[in-house]
């Protein structure tokens, strides 16, 4: 097993190698440490753990620490365990990878109390070094002061929502750049489905959402009315349709304002519950 990890206060080779042999189960003289800018020459490549840290230039990180494990000493444990396992015996925050596809900055943070916290972890390169600073959190995290405290938008847009009624109607239309009427209508119509499921599953999976987010589901909205006038005749009536059934489930799950009605509805309706 390898993992890569990083920690928020710096450690000593002592406190790594003590609490990794009690995560794992194992002596403390079965744990090799060592600076990956130390000497090499003494080390005891053998070990069933190898941990090789490095010290990081001053920021919000102190140490990056490259994990190899012996198959049969990790067992059943995943790198997440081993970030958890390791900030609770050594009373810091550790960061590893969300493993979101196309999100390098998105990390979790395991915090010495056990939760598990995204964060999103920015990379400040220079001539002499890389520093580290984590940017925001999605809950405060007591050895990170400085971060942001949101929900994170990439993480959010990255969640698994299934589009099924988008999907039946841009199976059979054409596909187009970015900027065309065929490109806005794939990347319009799903966004507005994903809020429509979202809406349905109480703001699923996560339970979590942004209004700024919520703005911008409405605005594919607004476009897709547009949007549907330009479509040619062969979909057009389709695309009507779609709409059609997926505004009945935003109204279902929505609730109409004290403002006048205008042309636009879907604007005055606002969701049950608020998750911002």
């Amino acid at each position: 097993m390898i993992a890569n990890v990083f920690t928020v206060m710096e450690l000593g080779s002592a406190d790594l190698r003590a609490g990794l042999a009690d995560l794992l189960g194992v002596a403390a003289e079965a744990v090799d440490v060592a600076d990956r800018d130390g000497d090499q020459e003494t080390r005891r490549w053998d070990a069933p753990v190898l941990c090789t840290y490095r010290v990081l230039p001053l920021g919000d990180l102190a140490l990056e620490l490259d994990l190899q494990v012996e198959d049969g000493t990790a067992g059943a444990l995943t790198e997440a365990d081993l970030a958890h396992g390791l900030a609770v015996r050594t009373a810091t925050s550790v960061l590893y990878p969300s493993q979101d596809p196309g999100l390098d900055s998105a990390y979790w943070v395991a915090a010495p109390d056990g939760r598990a916290v995204r964060c999103r972890l920015e990379a400040i390169d220079s001539d002499e070094d890389t520093t580290y600073r984590v940017d925001a959190v999605e809950e405060p995290v007591a050895d990170l002061p400085r971060a942001t405290v949101e929900s994170l938008p990439e993480a959010l847009d990255s969640e698994p929502v299934e589009t099924p009624v988008a999907d039946a109607f841009l199976g059979t239309y054409r596909t187009g750049t970015t900027a065309s009427v065929a490109g806005r209508v794939h990347y319009s119509l799903r966004v507005w489905e994903r809020l429509v499921r979202r809406l349905a599953a109480e703001w699923g999976p996560s339970g979590r959402y942004r209004e700024d987010l919520f703005q911008r589901d409405l605005q594919a909205r607004d476009d897709l009315a547009q949007l549907v006038t330009e479509v040619d005749a062969e979909h057009a009536e389709r695309l009507r349709a779609t709409l059609a059934r997926l505004d009945d489930e935003f109204r279902n799950r929505t609730e109409a304002g004290d403002r006048p009605a205008t042309e636009r509805w879907w604007r005055d309706r606002s969701p049950r519950s608020v998750p911002w």
